[in-house]
């Protein structure tokens, strides 16, 4: 039924009608509060957006959200509501891991650069110079610095709201804020993202609640995650990342499947594969940070270990 819905436009486009909801709600938000730095909760939107989360999750429809005639205005309300920090930043957040899920996404929605509603976002069909040359190496992509010297882009949006948002991590509390969530969800869109296989991550709901492990549908070169761990090495990213884990207020014990510390983790030892985003990782601090965590036993403590071991702090039979 939820395929049905995004998939009948003869009869009804609901797709392309919540995703004008989504513009017009966030236009108006912004001249409600423009001079002021006051937020507030906007039920139509917060249900807009938890109802494209729902849309979001089954397989058959990340095709059509994230590469449809809707693609470019959907992901434009999606990185508005983002950059504003709106209350409903981590519904964004899920949506974007939801759709980072279907291999075919990644690059369009990585590499995500508006201009004005009507233009395109980049084109998985339009090929940077790493993927036409070989003689040239994905660190010259044109499409990075494209990204990288836009304010606007999807990639620095998100890092600007992790730099806003990461005071409200330094305290446990007994229910995670907002602000916390649209972090934790936004690093499960970057673990996505640097992932080279099919792993074994979850697909997440509108609630932040968890399906079961069902991976990603469809397979990405290593040359284009090669290109996505470049681009977050040129960001704040990586630090924060790792900040997140070795500042984390929470005992070690608490850290479950897919906690905030978790998915860092899982994110960390993605960028550890690559040399551009080995050496952010270790101006991140990486080695130092990660070495109290690496003794102890578990899943943790072999992630820590694995990353030490790939930015060369132990022998590599580790």
């Amino acid at each position: 039924m939820l395929w049905s819905l995004v998939n009948n436009t003869e009869k009804w486009d609901v797709l392309g009608t919540l995703t004008n909801a989504l513009l017009t709600s966030i236009e108006n938000s912004t001249n409600e509060t423009k001079g002021s730095n006051k937020q507030s909760v906007d039920e139509d939107r917060r249900l807009i957006c938890w109802t494209l989360n729902n849309l979001s999750v089954p397989y058959e429809n990340k095709e059509i959200i994230a590469l449809g005639e809707h693609a470019t205005k959907l992901l434009q309300g999606l990185t508005l509501v983002i950059q504003a920090n709106e209350p409903e930043t981590y519904l964004c957040c899920i949506c974007l891991m939801n759709l980072s899920y279907l291999a075919d996404a990644i690059r369009p929605i990585t590499f995500y650069v508006p201009s004005s509603y009507g233009a395109a976002p980049y084109s998985p069909t339009k090929r940077s110079r790493s993927e036409t040359s070989e003689s040239i190496e994905p660190r010259s992509s044109e499409i990075c610095y494209q990204v990288l010297g836009n304010q606007s882009s999807l990639i620095r949006i998100i890092e600007q709201m992790m730099i806003i948002n990461a005071p409200y991590l330094s305290k446990v509390q007994s229910k995670q804020s907002v602000q916390v969530e649209a972090i934790r969800w936004v690093c499960g869109f970057i673990r996505n993202i640097t992932s080279t296989g099919d792993g074994e991550t979850d697909n997440g709901k509108e609630d932040g609640s968890l399906s079961d492990s069902t991976g990603r549908q469809g397979s990405i070169s290593n040359d284009s995650i090669e290109e996505i761990c470049l681009l977050l090495s040129e960001t704040e990213i990586p630090r924060l990342i790792v900040q997140f884990v070795s500042d984390s207020p929470r005992p070690v014990i608490q850290w479950n499947k897919d906690s905030l510390e978790d998915i860092c983790l899982g994110a960390i030892c993605n960028l550890a594969q690559w040399q551009p985003s080995q050496t952010a990782l270790r101006k991140a601090g990486a080695l130092e940070r990660l070495e109290k965590i690496e003794g102890l036993p578990g899943i943790h403590g072999y992630r820590s270990r694995a990353i030490r071991c790939s930015l060369g702090a132990l022998p590599k039979h580790c």
